[in-house]
């Protein structure tokens, strides 16, 4: 039942049409996919970004864990965190590294007790998540009929609410497509914009000012997500909550920023901020800090399965009788932009009434499709056994 291999794949996929936000412009989307093996043939899978640092990382920690039982998985969370913890490896890509490694402990030690991983986790508070649309990103000469046309198809598929990108382009331009989208959309749909780190705490101030009339849910990245004086002053003086958190590290980063209240809602990635073990404490700090949790999502089926356990355990914040998203359940975010490795190497899920149910199949619940896994592979495979 001890792990005997486990394979390092970087999966990359091509865009047929590039798309931007405030920071740059891509024309692929791509993966660090870990696969953790047993010597009785079942195996589980993590992943995280396609930075070449995690790579190395994971090459470097994947060692450690042979001989370990999966179903440890939280204190061999703790012995990997402590071999980089004095080098301050908690602020760099060993934590992502760390985040795909729990990710398939946790699918594994599911596989081989037959349980979900909700289940090893202690049990669910909720059999299904609401979520919400990631999309309406820059693509050329988008504004407006390719943007509202966008936001139509969310509609159409049964998303109650939808995130656009602003700030990379000048304010004036980005204030008329926000008003202009939610002219489009009606009043009914919820709208989050986000500014990804693209402002400073005076123009954040200005242009959420500006579009506060649009009934806009939150604000995200508004300021840098370290720069906690800029965000601090926007939270106090904005119209609009504000939210943060997606490239932020283990509890280590988030507790400073939950007890100094620097962002209304905290938004940690689960292949960023340290797997599911982590996450679950993150979202057990944010509640107790009264501070709400709507995870970040950008990967594939394999870390959107490890999201929708992670989410089935959180707590309500604040207590109330009646579940309602946004106001005391999280929500998470569902990324509905091109990505040809997760349109293919896991099965799709279906969203009826804003909501994705949570797998109860062992594990994550999610298949991996070998065929397509080969397909995206780049730069080889890095196998590390005993």
């Amino acid at each position: 039942m001890t792990i005997n291999q486990v394979e390092i794949r970087t999966l990359t996929g091509r865009l047929d049409t590039p798309f931007g936000w405030s920071q740059r412009w891509t024309d692929k989307r791509g993966v660090i996919a870990v696969q953790v093996h047993d010597a009785d043939g079942a195996s589980g899978w993590g992943e995280a970004g396609p930075d070449p640092q995690a790579r190395a990382a994971l090459e470097q920690l994947a060692s450690l864990i042979i001989g370990k039982n999966p179903a440890h998985a939280r204190s061999i969370w703790q012995q990997l965190f402590q071999t980089f913890y004095q080098a301050h490896g908690f602020a760099n890509a060993n934590v992502s590294a760390l985040s795909a490694i729990d990710m398939a402990l946790w699918d594994l030690a599911g596989k081989q007790a037959g349980k979900p991983v909700w289940e090893l986790l202690g049990g669910r508070m909720r059999d299904a998540i609401p979520v919400y649309a990631t999309g309406l990103y820059y693509t050329e000469n988008d504004f407006p009929d390719a943007l509202f046309a966008e936001a139509d198809g969310y509609i159409e598929q049964g998303f109650s609410g939808m995130k656009m990108k602003v700030g990379g382009k000048t304010v004036p331009e980005d204030i008329e497509r926000v008003i202009g989208l939610r002219s489009q959309l009606g009043d009914a749909p919820r709208l989050m914009i986000d500014a990804n780190e693209g402002y400073d705490s005076a123009t954040a101030l200005q242009f959420a000012k500006a579009v506060a009339d649009a009934d806009i849910s939150w604000f995200e990245e508004p300021c840098p997500s370290y720069d906690d004086a800029a965000n601090m002053r926007v939270r106090e003086q904005s119209p609009i909550l504000i939210s943060g958190g997606e490239g932020l590290k283990t509890r280590h980063e988030f507790a400073p920023r939950l007890a100094n209240r620097v962002f209304d809602i905290v938004q940690p990635d689960i292949a960023v901020a340290g797997g599911i073990s982590e996450m679950q404490v993150i979202g057990q700090m944010a509640n107790a800090h009264g501070v709400k949790m709507h995870p970040h999502f950008w990967g594939t089926g394999i870390s959107f399965a490890a999201s929708l356990h992670l989410c089935a355990t959180l707590p309500f914040t604040p207590p109330k009788l009646v579940p309602e998203p946004y106001v005391n359940e999280p929500v998470l975010e569902f990324d509905r932009t091109p990505h040809p490795v997760r349109e293919n190497i896991t099965a799709g899920f279906t969203v009826e009434q804003s909501r994705v149910k949570v797998p109860h199949a062992p594990g994550l619940g999610v298949e991996v499709n070998m065929d397509a896994v080969d397909r995206f592979t780049e730069g080889g495979v890095s196998v590390i056994d005993g």
